[in-house]
C-alpha cells in the first residue's frame, strides 16, 4: 500500500477512535453487493482488508445470505463468498431486506461500531446520515474507506463546541470560588485620554518681531546718503543735498 494511502486511511481510523471509541479489531459488516462487486474485481477480501485497515472481523448476516439466495444464479459467487464469514446475529426471524438488516444493527448510534462495506448507493446515503459510521467501498480494485460524513463531522463540531462552553452555573461558581480565596476585586480605573501632544518646543523656530519703523528708518539713511552729482558750467562737481 503507497505511503500517501496509508496515511490518509489512519487519518481517518484515528478520527474515529478519538470521537467514538472505535478500537481494533475493527467490525466489518459486508453486504452481497460489496461481495459481488470483489468478485468481479477479483479482490480478495480475506488478504486486502487486513492489509489496508490492519486487524479486522469480517462479518455478514442471515439476512444479507438469504436475499442473495432468492436472486438465485447471477450473485451464486457472491453468495458463496458471503457464506466463507461469520454470521453476526442480527435478531430478525423473519429475514428482512439486507438494507433494513443493516440499518437496524447501525440504529441511531452504531453502538456496535461497525465499518459498513456496500457498493449499494441507496443504504450508503442512509448510513451518511447516522452519524459515526464509517463506510468502505471499492473503487476500482482498491477498498477505500470514505472521509466522515458531514453529518459525522457536524456532531463532532457541536459536541466540541458544548464542552468548552461553561455552563451559567458553572461560571458562577468558578466566581463565588475566587471572591473566596482573592476576595473582592477591585473596580478597576479608568484611564484618562490623553489628546494630542503639541510641538517640541526646542524645535520650533522663534518668530521675529517685525518693528513697524524699522522699514522707515533704512528709508531715511538710504536717501540721506544718496547724493546727486551734477556738472556745473566750469566743469566742477556739485553736491546737493
Amino acid at each position: 500500500m503507497k505511503i500517501k494511502r496509508a496515511k490518509k486511511v489512519n487519518k481517518i481510523l484515528n478520527y474515529f477512535k478519538q470521537n467514538f471509541e472505535f478500537r481494533s479489531p475493527y467490525l466489518i459488516l459486508l453486504d452481497g453487493t460489496f461481495c459481488a462487486g470483489c468478485l468481479v474485481s477479483k479482490v480478495n477480501i480475506k488478504e486486502q482488508l487486513p492489509k489496508y485497515l490492519g486487524e479486522v472481523r469480517l462479518l455478514t448476516t442471515s439476512c444479507c445470505i438469504n436475499e442473495l439466495e432468492k436472486l438465485g444464479p447471477p450473485v451464486y459467487g457472491a453468495m458463496m463468498v458471503a457464506k466463507s464469514f461469520p454470521i453476526f446475529k442480527c435478531g430478525h426471524k423473519t429475514p428482512q431486506p439486507a438494507n433494513n438488516c443493516i440499518m437496524s444493527l447501525i440504529g441511531e448510534k452504531n453502538s456496535q461500531h461497525f465499518i459498513v462495506a456496500s457498493q449499494d448507493n441507496e443504504l450508503r446515503s442512509k448510513i451518511r446520515k447516522t452519524p459515526g459510521v464509517p463506510l468502505l467501498l471499492l473503487h476500482g480494485n482498491c477498498p477505500t474507506l470514505e472521509k466522515p460524513s458531514g453529518m459525522t463531522q457536524d456532531l463532532i463540531e457541536k459536541t466540541s463546541d458544548e464542552k468548552t462552553l461553561l455552563s451559567s452555573h458553572e461560571a458562577k461558581t468558578i466566581k463565588e470560588l475566587k471572591k473566596q480565596v482573592f476576595g473582592e476585586e477591585e473596580p478597576k480605573k479608568k484611564r484618562k485620554r490623553k489628546g494630542p501632544k503639541g510641538p517640541n518646543p526646542l524645535s520650533v523656530k522663534k518668530k521675529k518681531n517685525k518693528n513697524p519703523l524699522h522699514g522707515v528708518k533704512n528709508k531715511l539713511e538710504s536717501e540721506g546718503k544718496k547724493k546727486k552729482r551734477r556738472k556745473n558750467k566750469n566743469g566742477s562737481i556739485v553736491q546737493s543735498g
